[in-house]
């Protein structure tokens, strides 16, 4: 063997040892070779109940528009625990771990032995959680789970969109004591960055062998992985690279991103051979060990902290330091250095070591609900924390948006125009279903009035006298007027709506007196393109006394042109056989498709519960799936399986789909 080769050979070995910094790889040759690592197998615990996993897409706003093209719909894997389908009311805390560098989730779930060690830790007493794991590989084979305009921000990804999407999708706890953040290698990177920095978001960390804590490169300047990458021309030919070069590239597009420079869109570490110090200072800034100064105090916030590394992985040092570095801030925290390698135990970690102690550190205490409509700071568990507001060119309307319109880079809001219940015009009675559909990206137009104009109004009102019919204080022609205005602003110059609106995607929908309100308006405008119809159904036309305000007649049904579903509360529910009779006739009638969904809540439904309930989260996968094309959202809805098949007590019916 030549001088030069064995000198490469020995150069690449070292890459190989530091990049386990951020991956699990083998060495299964004198040449490094990339591959999924075969890891010991935990014994099968005898009578572990299976638990259940879903795999689906998350659309990240975060990474949207990032310069290497990295795709904003992430593969996300989650874990059911046995116990969640047979037990509808109740409610867990939330694990998320991420994956290593150059695996994604499914190749990281085999290497941790999942489903396996998650009910075999159950089975050993672990309280039932669910457990996320998404994928964050890359063009470069990981994010790093840091900012970037090059390779997006999967730190928001992780922290923002992905929590927002689980809380709204599963019966979590939606608090940050109930939120576990866990990284193995980059993941450790991930979790340590993200949890110094989101402390907010989560309440307990596990950072598993954390690579790239010192922010610095993974070996010193080699001249054969220069010219390999001075050879990129696209960033087509990216995937041709050697590993070496592939891993260098990772951290220069999260730690050092250069917009200006096409097509990688970054600035490397090194310049004529030797190390850039513009570069590595930035380098520097991403270290956990630089963050700390700055976020010690976070940290403070966890009611646990943990980390473990093998005594035979390079990273060992690292690790203690990062443990001494914590203590010396007064910042509790764990330390284990276990007999291994990198990835030589991380299935029994994972099972017997991770997962515990999180049953030890998570709240699994549910909050009790608000005393009052309101859920204390409520702004809605979207992407899109959301206000409701009174605009003077609107009167008896509040509106409820997304609170900085400016984080919606250009995607538009549908409308979504609501039909109070009791057609009251009391427009917060429901404000938490209000705010949540709002938070995740819709103007909502409720007619009526808040605050002291609403104690104004109905105190002018003054009380109904003896045996006079009930007033009806909104109409449907209120719901018009606030969808006319919301059109009209789209294109009014001056407006802060002008040109954030999505004037051909309009849903209509409401509660009790306000369905019908709902119905109403989408059989007589053609505007509306999605309805919802919530506790509520036509009455019957049978010479049944009508309530002022619902005198809507079942022809009104002929002329739907748009699906429809129906979300009531069950037998119990007053509206359930009204309900019931619109959809049996939407059948009939053949022509558009319909769902009925009823949930075990009478007819006070969801509506005051922390984010609106279930019955909000249902109503926005709809309008997911109707407005905005979501195949994700419509897994609530279609097939055996679908998301509302599978809770029991919850009923399912459709047809036309």
């Amino acid at each position: 063997m030549s001088e030069r080769l064995h000198k490469k050979l020995s150069f690449d070995r070292h890459i190989v040892r530091t990049l386990l910094a951020l991956a699990a790889l083998a060495l299964a040759s004198p040449t490094p070779v990339l591959a999924q690592v075969e890891t010991e197998k935990p014994p099968v615990v005898e009578g572990a109940k299976p638990v259940v996993m879903e795999r689906f897409k998350v659309h990240s706003p975060s990474i949207e528009g990032n310069l290497e093209g990295n795709s904003a719909d992430r593969d996300v894997i989650v874990v059911l625990p046995p116990s969640y389908r047979a037990s509808p009311g109740r409610r867990y805390p939330v694990l998320y771990a991420l994956h290593g560098y150059s695996i994604g989730a499914e190749q990281w779930i085999q290497e941790i032995r999942v489903p396996q060690v998650v009910e075999a830790a159950f089975a050993k007493g672990v309280p039932e959680m669910i457990v996320v794991l998404p994928d964050s590989k890359t063009l470069h084979n990981g994010s790093v789970y840091s900012k970037s305009v090059t390779t997006g921000d999967f730190e928001d990804f992780v922290a923002k969109d992905l929590v927002a999407y689980v809380d709204s999708h599963y019966r979590t706890i939606p608090r940050r004591e109930s939120r576990g953040l866990v990284g193995h290698s980059m993941g450790g990177y991930g979790a340590t960055r993200i949890g110094m920095k989101h402390a907010d978001v989560f309440g307990a960390l596990y950072a598993m062998s954390p690579g790239g804590l010192q922010g610095r490169p993974m070996g010193p300047y080699n001249a054969d992985v220069q010219t390999a990458i001075d050879g990129v021309k696209t960033l087509d030919q990216v995937k041709d690279l050697p590993f070496p070069a592939r891993g260098l590239l990772a951290l220069s597009s999260a730690w050092s991103p250069n917009p200006n420079r096409s097509p990688l869109f970054l600035d490397l570490p090194f310049k004529d051979g030797k190390p850039d110090p513009g570069v590595l200072e930035r380098w520097t800034a991403n270290s956990p060990f630089a963050l700390l100064d700055q976020y010690a105090g976070d940290l403070k916030r966890y009611a646990a902290i943990a980390m473990d590394v093998g005594d035979e992985d390079g990273l060992k040092s690292d690790t203690e330091e990062l443990h001494k570095r914590l203590l010396s801030y007064g910042i509790p925290n764990s330390f284990e250095l276990y007999h291994g390698t990198h990835t030589s135990r991380v299935a029994f970690r994972f099972q017997d070591h991770v997962l515990q102690f999180f049953g030890q550190h998570l709240s699994f205490e549910v909050p009790p609900p608000p005393s009052s409509p309101e859920a204390a700071g409520d702004k809605g568990s979207g992407p899109y924390p959301a206000i409701m507001e009174v605009d003077p060119a609107l009167p008896k309307h509040v509106i409820y948006r997304p609170e900085n319109l400016a984080t919606l880079k250009g995607r538009k809001l549908p409308l979504y125009i609501w039909g109070n219940g009791a057609c009251t015009d009391d427009a917060a009675s429901v404000r938490n279903h209000l705010l949540e559909v709002a938070s995740h990206g819709y103007l909502v137009m409720v007619p009526g009035y808040i605050g002291e104009e609403l104690a104004r109004v109905q105190a002018a009102r003054g009380q109904r006298a003896p045996g006079a019919p009930p007033e009806v204080p909104t109409t449907t022609q209120d719901l018009r007027d606030g969808l006319d205005w919301a059109i009209g602003e789209n294109s009014r110059g001056g407006s802060k709506y002008r040109g954030l609106l999505d004037t051909k995607a309009v849903a209509a929908s409401g509660f009790s007196c306000g369905g019908v309100q709902a119905i109403d308006l989408a059989s007589s405008d053609p505007r509306v393109t999605a309805l919802i119809v919530q506790n509520s159904g036509l009455f019957p036309d049978d010479g049944t006394p009508m309530l002022p305000g619902m005198d809507t007649p079942k022809t009104a049904l002929a002329k739907l042109n748009m699906p429809v579903l129906y979300i009531q509360g069950g037998p119990t529910d007053i509206a359930w056989a009204n309900g019931r009779d619109d959809y049996n006739r939407l059948i009939q009638l053949g022509q558009v498709p319909v769902a009925m969904v009823g949930l075990p809540t009478g007819h006070g439904g969801t509506y005051h519960d922390p984010h609106g309930g279930a019955a909000a989260m249902i109503a926005i996968d709809w309008l997911e799936w109707q407005l905005r094309g979501k195949q994700d959202a419509a897994r609530s809805f279609l097939g055996d399986n679908c998301r509302i098949c599978t809770v029991p007590a919850w009923t399912i019916d459709r047809k036309g789909f």
